[in-house]
């Protein structure tokens, strides 16, 4: 099944989850040049209207946060973030920001309508338009929800089945399958969040050496659970800890399903067991084939 159609069958076509999100904007002839040097995309190869997912990582490579970067224009971008990061993320920006030529305004709150991809939506309905985290969604921002979903004629479905989704894609969440102390190959967003073509960013050096000399301790990978379980239960393998249940879902496809982030030892295809539930799950690759 392809990711538009999984979205589908999820969502449902002609409907859309209404979520939150905070916006900041970063403004000013040195706008590209900060933001390069700060984030893990290459933000300078994008043209007006482009866009990419992007992390900001401390000194020593480990997620601060996540973010959507639009460039609106030649000196402008905005960063599309959660609404629970806005603040820090601004804090960030304002801490390395020392005598370049710019303007961090924000955050300020918006509405985030997801919707599977390919969706009507009337030219100029939504203030942005893009590429959904969730493979196979488009995310509407948007000053008025309703407005939105009036003009583009979607109904609201439940938040939940944007999660399954989620979980089923294997899309790690910040402040749930990683925090500030993780690292980029930990949580597998090296492929989708880093460029390892452009220059120096912050945190650069970690990056580069899990990816080219050595191997993280641990990796994201799902779990094909015997029974639904809480997020939070310990995972054991050979009688050891091996990690925590992070998120949890009721896929149509596959059943009780969960995220963990397990010790490199723990392979794909093994079994292992979870707090609270009797029987064994099984460790897949992710996102859930």
């Amino acid at each position: 099944m392809t990711a538009v159609r999984a979205a589908e069958s999820l969502i449902g076509p002609g409907r859309a989850v209404v979520g939150a999100s905070a916006l900041v904007w970063v403004e000013g002839p040195d706008a590209e040049g900060f933001l390069q040097g700060l984030l893990t995309a290459d933000v300078a190869a994008l043209g007006p209207g482009g866009d990419a997912y992007s992390l900001v990582l401390d000194n020593r490579g480990r997620i601060q946060g996540d973010m959507r970067v639009h460039r609106d224009g030649q000196d402008a971008f905005t960063l599309v973030l959660e609404p629970g990061q806005g603040e820090a993320i601004a804090e960030i920006l304002h801490r390395y920001h020392f005598s370049e030529d710019l303007e961090i305004i924000g955050p300020e709150p918006f509405a985030l309508l997801s919707a599977a991809a390919g969706a009507a939506v009337p030219e100029g309905a939504a203030d942005l338009v893009l590429p959904g985290r969730v493979p196979g969604t488009v995310d509407l921002v948007t000053g008025d929800a309703e407005a939105l979903l009036a003009a583009a004629g979607l109904a609201v479905v439940p938040a939940e089945a944007l999660e399954t989704l989620r979980v089923e894609s294997g899309v790690p969440r910040f402040g749930v399958d990683m925090g500030t102390s993780t690292l980029v190959q930990e949580a597998g967003l090296e492929n989708v969040a880093v460029s390892f073509e452009k220059g120096c960013y912050l945190g650069q050096e970690t990056v580069a050496r899990a990816q080219h000399r050595g191997r993280v301790n641990r990796r994201l990978r799902g779990l094909l659970l015997p029974a639904p379980a809480a997020a939070g239960a310990e995972v054991h393998h050979q009688g050891r800890a091996a990690g925590r249940l992070t998120s949890v879902a009721a896929s149509p496809a596959h059943g009780p399903i969960g995220l963990a982030t397990l010790r490199r030892e723990v392979p794909p295809g093994g079994e292992v067991g979870v707090e609270g539930l009797d029987g064994t799950a099984r460790v897949v690759e992710l996102p859930f084939g």
